[in-house]
């Protein structure tokens, strides 16, 4: 049950009130809770993070060989990794974080972003070094 809903107690009492009265055989009721504004952004970040990585995939040049994201104290992390053994050139990191930035600026991304903190970052082909950050 997501962890804003104010009347979890009650709801547990009318599902213990209508087992009774139907005379089931239930031994007991257990009602775990979640973090329910923190699903709706990890929800976001899925299709966000997705969106930026296949918008890029298609070019060789970027060399991009997976994407994982995480959310994590209401902070989204994209990890974007790459075959590259070394950063690339200057031009190409520029080219890359316009992209990113022109992504993150639309509004409808916006829209969807919030008021979500977040940091985007490409990784070199050992998954240590990042060679683009890109945080709000």
């Amino acid at each position: 049950m997501p962890d804003h809903i104010q009347q979890s107690e009650q709801i547990i009492a009318d599902i213990d009130k209508e087992i009774k009265s139907q005379k089931l055989n239930v031994k007991d009721i257990e009602v775990t809770t979640f973090n329910f504004e923190h699903r709706r952004q990890d929800n976001r970040w899925a299709y966000i993070s997705s969106d930026i990585y296949d918008a890029m995939a298609g070019k060789s040049t970027y060399q991009l060989t997976g994407l994982s994201y995480k959310v994590r104290k209401g902070h989204s992390y994209v990890s974007i990794k790459t075959d590259l053994n070394q950063p690339p050139s200057e031009e190409i990191i520029k080219e890359i974080e316009k992209a990113v930035q022109d992504y993150l600026a639309l509004p409808e991304t916006k829209e969807v972003i919030q008021d979500d903190k977040y940091t985007v970052q490409f990784l070199l082909k050992n998954e240590e070094e990042s060679f683009i950050k890109i945080t709000n």
